[in-house]
């Protein structure tokens, strides 16, 4: 989002969500009666239209399957990137993760697990467990509040989010709808989707360093479609910083809704069974 929408939603989203009584309290504003409820039908009207959007990507993505994932297991292929170029640098990798709030990474040939839970991240090795750094965790949380699943899953069906139809635009050569949705403590993320599959294309946000405050863009892409268990799997997954590439990640095995170790997101079992 610009920094001049940026400005323009923090003045008019509390009107927004007040829905038509806020507009009535604008409507004072305006000369005319008339144009003013036009005005504000309007707006709801708008409203209406993008959460209709949104609602025919999470259908698009699987529906209630989608909604409803508790459990993931992917077997997928890393590459890494320094100033958006690739290292070379590839790993295998099974990612394993309970919905919500816990992530484990098994990284095969390195044996090295890295475990999220919650707001606590650790690393093991085989000379044991360590927290993982400050940034890093912070890096993750981050994600994870920005997450195309939190995004559709929480905020789209909050009525407290303000949701904006930006029109149409080009994402990687295909014809895209995009949204911005701003929940009730003013954050916001941009959602383009494809216009004929409604499948998510790409999902950006923007934060401030907290120590240089500068301002800082990133955005994750979807691509390569495949439908397991009835739920739209991205097989390619590009994450970008400020416009250049940092991670891609290939799925190469999806699984949904197993059953997995009740150990399997413990620090201390992992370090003591790595081998």
């Amino acid at each position: 989002m610009s920094t001049a929408a940026r400005s323009w939603w923090g003045r008019s989203s509390r009107h927004l969500r007040l829905g038509l009584t806020g507009a009535a309290a604008v409507c004072l504003l305006w000369p005319s009666l008339l144009a003013c409820q036009a005005t504000a039908a309007a707006a709801v009207a708008g409203q209406q239209q993008a959460r209709a959007a949104l609602a025919a990507t999470i259908q698009a993505l699987g529906g209630q399957a989608w909604l409803n994932i508790h459990t993931r297991r992917d077997r997928v292929r890393m590459a890494a990137f320094f100033q958006g170029d690739p290292t070379g640098e590839i790993a295998d990798a099974i990612v394993s993760a309970e919905i919500p709030g816990k992530e484990r990474i098994d990284l095969d040939k390195a044996k090295v697990v890295q475990i999220f839970s919650g707001s606590s991240g650790w690393e093991i090795t085989y000379k044991g467990k360590k927290s993982l750094s400050a940034e890093n965790l912070k890096d993750h949380l981050r994600w994870e509040k920005y997450s195309l699943r939190a995004v559709l899953g929480r905020w789209a069906g909050d009525p407290a989010t303000v949701v904006l139809d930006e029109g149409a635009e080009q994402v990687e050569r295909r014809l895209a709808e995009k949204f911005t949705l701003m929940d009730a403590a003013n954050d916001a993320v941009t959602l383009e989707v494809d216009a004929a599959s409604h499948l998510p294309l790409r999902l950006s946000f923007e934060w401030r360093d907290p120590r240089f405050h500068d301002r800082n863009v990133d955005a994750v892409e979807f691509d390569n479609y495949h439908r397991i268990d009835g739920i739209a799997t991205p097989f390619t997954v590009t994450r970008t910083h400020n416009g250049e590439i940092v991670a891609q990640q290939f799925v190469l095995r999806a699984e949904y809704n197993i059953a997995l170790p009740k150990n399997l997101f413990d620090p201390d079992y992992a370090a003591a069974h790595l081998k």
